[in-house]
């Protein structure tokens, strides 16, 4: 009789529910744990491949003025003004006050042909927290260093680069 009983089961006890739910949901959490790990992994890789970027748009922009330049003068050492051949002049600083981590150039276009006005306008915003330009005495050579601060990790990437201007009187 016990034999037939065994036989004729067609369902699932609560006990083996119980454990069923339980590995589940041992599984997924696991799974949602991994998950997470690798978004903010991600996210991580995301923001600074985005401050390395626009560190490198903004070290392009400035070297590209400098080697094409046809006069340099230094303001100070976080200051370039860079005269280019059609007599525009092109400042390079960081802002003051709230933005102060800005990086700036400054546009003065009226001894440039043809003339125009003053313009000025950001390269990156508020991620500069270093900009330093050197020129030595017996050189032409500019070298140029700009540090960039990730806002939310804090983390800093530093670039720094000699560039010889072209036209350079």
């Amino acid at each position: 009789m016990k034999r037939k009983y065994f036989l004729a089961q067609h369902g699932l006890t609560l006990i083996e529910l119980v454990i069923g739910i339980t590995l589940i949901l041992c599984l997924l959490s696991s799974t949602v744990n991994l998950f997470s790990g690798s978004l903010k992994v991600w996210t991580f890789g995301k923001q600074q491949s985005q401050l390395n970027q626009t560190a490198r748009i903004a070290m392009d922009s400035i070297v590209k003025d400098i080697r094409y330049a046809q006069q340099i003068t230094l303001k100070n050492t976080s200051s370039l003004v860079v005269t280019k051949v059609n007599g525009e002049i092109r400042t390079f600083q960081l802002g003051e006050g709230l933005h102060s981590k800005t990086l700036y150039v400054l546009i003065d276009k009226t001894k440039a042909i043809p003339p125009g006005g003053i313009s000025s306008s950001p390269i990156t915003e508020n991620l500069v927290t270093d900009l330093q330009f050197v020129q030595r005495e017996n050189s032409k050579a500019v070298l140029v260093t700009l540090e960039v601060t990730n806002t939310s990790t804090g983390e800093r990437t530093l670039l720094w680069t000699a560039c010889y201007p072209f036209n350079l009187q």
